[in-house]
């Protein structure tokens, strides 16, 4: 079965939340929240990403969203033009595989975890010495570390299955409809104050076939990754082309930007595409890549004016003040090399809506960027107000003006 997915994906992580603009930002209402996913639908995005870990919920917004607008979307009149959304269908993305983030649950569950991150919670002082037998009980952290995640996807297939299957049930209730594309969030890795463990990891194949077994492939209808290098992906590609009982992923969504992170990722366990990668069109072939980056509609920058400065001054205060998710922006962004990118983004804008009497926006340039590459198939947006929305939409224009060249002197000022 084709399904005819929009390029923009809507994210929700960040719909819903308080304090995601300013300090002084209240939480959107629902009232808001579904005028901005109305917005989107009408101009005809059709693939809307969600989690269950997201803020506030929001997967069962989206999902109780989602049921309203069976008769809404099937009506050629609701569209901006009768052509967007030809399938009629809203579609919902959601996620599974989350590390257990070992900072908010302030314990270790019970299961398979990998000797070495046992071994270093312990020489750190966050578990007891006397945590033996750690793979039927629970055992409290003491001052665990935020960014202390440890895997979902590690030990035995059969544990994947029922890990995965109790997100699976959650996520099945939110969304109150078909699951059409479940992604695996984090590929398998444990990380400690954000810095990741050294240890093999689990084998491809086992990780392919716990999300090919009928408990989850059943459940849904397309499968994929996120944040898995490269290298992880090809092998998952070629093991589901040759062995006939493995699901073959069909998206794959990195963070891809401008503005490349540092050797500090913003998340632990996050992973990159850059800018030659993404203008191979053979990188990852045989999968359609989505990437996500904080720059989707609403940016991370845009605090409280799009201007470097002012989006400095507010990521050094979250590192300063400790953030418990947010901390690793300013390290991992707020680079001289990104920042020559940022000037020469403004300059090159400047010169564009000169040159086309267009009016086009800095963070509409920073989307187009991304969409103008040929590896990308889609890309995730996160707006958060109706004028987002429809600002972010017209990147898509822009992106069809970019040239080559055009982002070749963007990234690197040749």
């Amino acid at each position: 079965k084709t399904r005819k997915f929009s390029r923009l994906v809507m994210g929700t992580d960040h719909l819903i939340q308080a304090g995601w603009v300013d300090e002084k930002q209240p939480e959107p209402t629902q009232e808001q929240a579904h005028a901005v996913l109305n917005e989107a639908a009408r101009l005809g995005i059709n693939l809307f990403d969600t989690a269950p870990i997201y803020v506030g919920g929001v997967e069962n917004t989206l999902g109780a969203w989602r049921a309203s607008m069976t008769a809404r979307v099937a009506d050629d009149a609701f569209y901006a033009h009768p052509s967007l959304n030809p399938d009629r269908q809203i579609y919902a993305l959601s996620k599974g595989g989350f590390p257990f983030d070992l900072f908010y649950l302030k314990k270790l569950p019970a299961g398979c975890h990998a000797a070495e991150l046992v071994g270093e919670l312990k020489s750190r002082g966050y578990l007891a010495s006397e945590a033996v037998e750690w793979r039927t009980r629970d055992w409290p952290l003491k001052d665990v570390p935020a960014g202390t995640y440890v895997s979902h996807l590690y030990c035995e297939k059969g544990l994947m299955i029922e890990r995965i299957s109790a997100e699976l049930k959650h996520t099945r209730a939110n969304l109150k409809g078909d699951i059409d594309v479940y992604l695996m969030h984090r590929d398998d890795g444990d990380a400690i104050g954000f810095e990741p463990i050294k240890r093999a990891q689990t084998p491809v194949s086992r990780i392919l076939e716990a999300v090919s077994a009928p408990e989850i492939a059943s459940q849904v209808e397309i499968i994929g990754w996120s944040n898995w290098k490269t290298p992880r992906v090809e092998e998952s590609l070629r093991l589901a082309e040759q062995i006939a009982t493995l699901t073959r992923p069909q998206i794959n969504s990195p963070y891809f930007s401008l503005l490349e992170m540092s050797d500090r990722t913003i998340h632990a366990l996050g992973v990159q595409v850059v800018h030659a990668d993404m203008m191979n069109p053979n990188f990852q072939k045989g999968i359609k890549i989505m990437p996500y980056s904080p720059l989707g509609g609403f940016s991370i920058l845009d605090k409280p004016a799009p201007t470097w400065e002012n989006a400095k001054k507010a990521a050094l205060k979250k590192q300063q003040d400790g953030d418990a998710y947010w901390r690793n922006v300013y390290a991992s962004v707020f680079t001289p090399e990104n920042e020559a990118r940022w000037q020469r983004a403004v300059a090159f804008l400047e010169q564009f809506n000169k040159k086309h009497s267009t009016s086009y926006t800095l963070d509409q340039l920073l989307n187009a960027y991304v969409l103008a590459h040929p590896r990308t198939d889609m890309l995730a947006v996160g707006p958060i107000t109706v004028e987002q929305v429809q600002r972010t939409v017209k990147s898509l224009a822009l992106s069809k003006m970019l040239s080559p060249q055009d982002l070749e002197f963007l990234h690197s000022g040749r």
